[in-house]
């Protein structure tokens, strides 16, 4: 392995490390809805000075931006109801893993690109390990509720990768369509927070601000790292290794958070990473 390709490696690892701790910290927030709102607003707020002495996009990408930022919103809303309701070793599984699933069959759909049978078998794997996850406890509950918004996050996720695609190839401009796709978030979820919150915003956030401008350190890693990653290293292998993110996040919750994490969701959460290897790589 060259120096190049083990740096990209390592990049792309880091970027699976930091995506897991990111989402700890979201789960660990007393206020989680505050919590975001301050964290893609700090993101927004870094961000802007920078894209107005960029091009402004032209309105056919705005298009796409404006609807991925409603989507995002919807992400960011669904995120914060399932990390209410239950745990993250199972919340984040599902929403991590459903999301490429689903995003390679709404490519498929939407946007014409092939599916081989290696991709097909990941795609089968990913599938029965999200099964698995749903499948009741043996306390004999399923904790549906969790699930579902789990599922919904995950739909979100795939909906805003393909329109950001989409968007992407029509811009050429990477790294403005990203910075824009930033500003929104926190455009979006930082006032739906305020208008929630009301008059204890200020005191929420207070005691959020601190984890908040954490989390923002670990959302421009992961996606930092990721694009080093990608323009140093063919893409599938590393889009495969930042799918670990699943089996770190669950360790994470369960070694943190103190969480229930039995041999079931260790094996659950490997097979469902298998998958999405497969998915990326075949």
């Amino acid at each position: 392995m060259d120096n190049t390709l083990a740096l990209a490696t390592l990049a792309m690892l880091g970027s699976a490390l930091a995506h897991a701790v990111m989402t700890l910290l979201t789960k660990k927030a007393t206020d989680k809805l505050v919590f975001r709102g301050l964290t893609q607003g700090f993101l927004a707020v870094l961000i802007l000075p920078w894209l107005l002495f960029q091009p402004i996009p032209p309105w056919e990408v705005w298009r796409f931006l404006l609807a991925g930022a409603v989507v995002i919103w919807a992400f960011n809303m669904l995120l914060v109801a399932a990390f209410n309701e239950g745990e993250m070793n199972l919340a984040y599984p599902v929403m991590r893993g459903a999301a490429p699933a689903l995003a390679a069959l709404a490519a498929f759909v939407f946007l014409g690109e092939t599916v081989s049978l290696g991709q097909l078998a990941g795609l089968g794997v990913a599938t029965a390990a999200l099964i698995g996850f749903a499948w009741p406890e043996r306390d004999g509950k399923p904790k549906l509720k969790l699930i579902l918004l789990a599922l919904a996050a995950a739909s979100m996720t795939a909906s805003y990768t393909v329109i950001d695609a989409a968007g992407v190839r029509i811009s050429g401009q990477l790294f403005i369509y990203l910075g824009w796709f930033f500003v929104l978030s926190g455009v979006t979820i930082l006032p739906t927070a305020i208008f929630r919150r009301g008059t204890s915003f200020l005191s929420i956030a207070r005691q959020e601000t601190r984890p908040a401008l954490m989390c923002m350190g670990f959302n421009l890693a992961t996606y930092g790292l990721a694009l080093y990653a990608y323009a140093n290293a063919p893409v599938a292998p590393m889009a495969a290794l930042r799918e670990l993110s699943i089996v770190l996040g669950a360790l994470l919750a369960a070694l943190v958070l103190k969480e229930p994490f039995g041999g079931r969701r260790i094996l659950l959460a490997i097979c469902l990473a298998a998958g999405l290897v497969l998915l990326q790589v075949m």
